[in-house]
């Protein structure tokens, strides 16, 4: 004779609500020995995976859209074939197309690496705007100013970053970071 327990238990998505489960836990009445005897749990488990992780493929799609990205702009950036991502949307997507937009939804400034056909001085330059635009938001209250540069020994290009803010005079959120980018003319050092 067997008992049977369910609890309730969740497993995070990236980027996406938890996959909610309910686990069975079968214990043999005579023995008092426990655990998934049917196999019933890991097929549970799949399938609550399988739904959250659809879910936060239109998560992650509306979360771009809402930040100005149309699907059309990715697809074209991306080389992907047309209605790729409305597929995506309907369910239609892979262990690769998770990667992808999780990649996207992390760095959404890939997409612009990309429609630069992934040119390493595009991509650098990219990297240190972020780069600085984080540093502006994260020490904007405590300092005056901050500086980076990259070089780099076989480009042709280097990348000077300076970020100024809090001037006396003006208000803190009113100064943006100026970000410039100089190619060094001749060949490599």
């Amino acid at each position: 004779m067997l008992s049977l327990e369910i609890n309730k238990h969740s497993l995070p998505v990236v980027y996406g609500n938890p996959a909610v489960y309910e686990e069975v836990t079968e214990e043999c009445q005579t023995c008092g020995e426990s655990g998934d005897f049917s196999g019933a749990n890991d097929e549970l488990i799949e399938k609550a995976l399988e739904i959250a992780k659809k879910q936060s493929v239109i998560d992650m799609l509306d979360n771009l859209a809402h930040k100005g990205i149309k699907m059309s702009y990715m697809e074209r950036s991306l080389e992907l074939p047309s209605r790729t991502i409305a597929r995506w949307k309907g369910g239609e997507l892979s262990a690769a197309t998770l990667a992808l937009l999780r990649i996207i939804r992390t760095f959404p400034w890939i997409l612009e690496v990309a429609e630069a056909r992934y040119d390493q001085s595009m991509a650098k330059y990219r990297v240190v705007e972020e780069a600085g635009r984080l540093l502006h938001e994260a020490l904007r209250p405590h300092t005056r100013q901050a500086q980076m540069a990259i070089f780099s020994d076989n480009e042709k290009v280097e990348v000077h970053t300076k970020i100024t803010f809090n001037v006396p005079g003006f208000a803190a959120n009113s100064i943006q970071p100026r970000f410039e980018r100089m190619a060094v003319v001749g060949g490599n050092k």
